[in-house]
C-alpha cells in the first residue's frame, strides 16, 4: 500500500458505536495525519485518534507500513504485534502505478474496509501504521504490496486474541479497483 486512503462520512457514524463522537468529513487520510482508529481495551473496543506513521528510531525516516512477513522479527514492530493491534476503518485506498497514475480499491460490496495496523505511543501520542502483505490478484497490475484486511467479523479477534490475529494476516477480502484512473502527483 502506498500512502493514502479514504474514509467517508459514515464511518464517523459506524465509530459512534466504539465512543466515537467527532464529525468525520469525506476526505483522504495521509501519513502524518490524525484519523480514526479501532483499539482494544481490555475486552472493550474502543476508537481513538492516532497520528499515521512511526519514527524509525535508528534512522529518524517516518514509517507509514510494516511488512506482515517480517513484522514479528523487527524490533519496531514485534510487540506491537503482540500487543497493540489496531484497526483503521476506510472506503477506499489508493495505489500509484507505474504511469504514477492513482487507482482506486474498494469494497466489492459497498461500505467499508477494515485495514490492519499496529500501534505504539511515540511522545505520549499514538502513532499506527498499516501492515503490508504481497499484492493479490486485483492488484498486482498495478503495485506488488496491499494492506492487510478483516472482514467485519474478524475486527474483534484481530484487536483482541494473539493467537487469532497471526492467523487472519493470511486473510483475503475482495476488492474491486475503480475503473477510472486519475493521475495525481505523489509528491
Amino acid at each position: 500500500m502506498c500512502s493514502r486512503y479514504g474514509i467517508g462520512e459514515h464511518i464517523g457514524t459506524w465509530l459512534a458505536k466504539y465512543g466515537w463522537h467527532q464529525t468525520l468529513s469525506a476526505n483522504d487520510i495521509h501519513p502524518q495525519d490524525l484519523a480514526p482508529v479501532l483499539v482494544a481495551r481490555g475486552r472493550m473496543l474502543r476508537a481513538l485518534p492516532m497520528r499515521w506513521g512511526m519514527q524509525n528510531p535508528k534512522s529518524g525516516a517516518l514509517v507509514i507500513n510494516a511488512r506482515k512477513e517480517t513484522a514479528t522479527q523487527k524490533p519496531m514492530f514485534s510487540e506491537s504485534l503482540r500487543s497493540r493491534r489496531c484497526i483503521l476503518p476506510a472506503t477506499k485506498f489508493y495505489e500509484w502505478d507505474a504511469a504514477k497514475q492513482r487507482v482506486t480499491f474498494s469494497p466489492v460490496t459497498g461500505g467499508r474496509l477494515y485495514l490492519c495496523g499496529l500501534y505504539r505511543m511515540e511522545e505520549d501520542v499514538p502513532h499506527f501504521v498499516i501492515l503490508t502483505k504481497p499484492a493479490g490478484e486485483i492488484m498486482q497490475p498495478v503495485h506488488d504490496r496491499m494492506p492487510v484486511m478483516v472482514a467485519e467479523d474478524d475486527i474483534d479477534p484481530w484487536l483482541t486474541d494473539a493467537a487469532q490475529a497471526m492467523a487472519l494476516l493470511e486473510s483475503e477480502v475482495p476488492l474491486q479497483r475503480s475503473p477510472i484512473v486519475e493521475e495525481l502527483s505523489l509528491f
